[in-house]
């Protein structure tokens, strides 16, 4: 059986079929009459791109067109890249994680920016009070850590304000051949989460990295007493009901 070779439609079509469906909704709204002025400034003003949402559903329903699952995590990640670092992101040069129920949190890595530079920019966006780290250069204190790809590449994780694998230390980590944040993964995670919803990492806990720095310490992220946001360091082999990894997959 051979395959059906599809002709894509032409840019003329398409703009063809949105103004028909452009058409249509605003003949049948306008019909109606019960479209409210607030309720129309609320999808035309929505930060939650409610009316994207509903047109791709559309586009699933009616023309079979399987919708990109990360298209709402895409869509936030360029919005952090390009306010915090004036970068683009070309998701075509990647391999994106399968989608997963439970790991519905998606990060970029861009592997020429530095841990530095990203904690910075932490700093900078809530203040120099916000934060705290123990190494002077958290980059060069990294001893060993857990494989990654050398180029720019997409990792997915649980999210949340805690992490999702408690009272297992970093030595459990490795020894049970989890993938669990490097630093870097964790201080962009840490950043884009509080950047959208206002909230911290770790204020119960702590996240333990799968990295060690020079001296064999098990590296860390949490909220310190002085409500900071805090990279430090653990024991490897130390184990507490509130801390934990935060699993990835790629």
């Amino acid at each position: 059986m051979t395959n059906q070779v599809i002709t894509p439609a032409t840019s003329g079509q398409l703009v063809a079929i949105g103004f028909k469906i452009a058409g249509t909704i605003t003949r049948v709204l306008g019909d109606s009459g019960k479209l409210s002025f607030e309720s129309a400034n609320h999808f035309v003003l929505s930060p939650d791109h409610e009316v994207e949402k509903l047109t791709e559903n559309f586009c699933k329903e009616i023309f079979g067109i399987e919708i990109d699952p990360w298209i709402e995590e895409k869509r936030r990640i360029e919005v952090f890249y390009k306010k915090f670092f004036s970068r683009t992101i070309d998701w075509s040069k990647i391999v994106l994680p399968a989608w997963n129920e439970k790991m519905k949190r998606l990060e970029y890595i861009f592997t020429d920016i530095t841990e530095d530079q990203y904690f910075e920019a932490y700093a900078k966006k809530f203040g120099n009070n916000a934060v705290w780290k123990y190494y002077d250069n958290i980059a060069e204190s990294i001893k060993e850590q857990q494989v990654r790809p050398t180029s720019d590449y997409a990792t997915c994780h649980v999210g949340g304000d805690e992490p999702d694998l408690l009272n297992k230390s970093y030595d459990d980590g490795i020894n049970e051949n989890i993938k669990f944040m490097i630093p870097k993964e964790g201080i962009i995670s840490a950043f884009r989460y509080r950047t959208e919803t206002n909230k911290m990492y770790d204020v119960k806990g702590l996240t333990r990295f799968a990295a060690l720095d020079s001296v064999g310490g098990a590296m860390s992220m949490s909220r310190n007493n002085d409500g900071q946001f805090d990279v430090s360091y653990d024991y490897r082999d130390y184990r507490y009901p509130d801390h934990g990894l935060r699993q990835v997959d790629f």
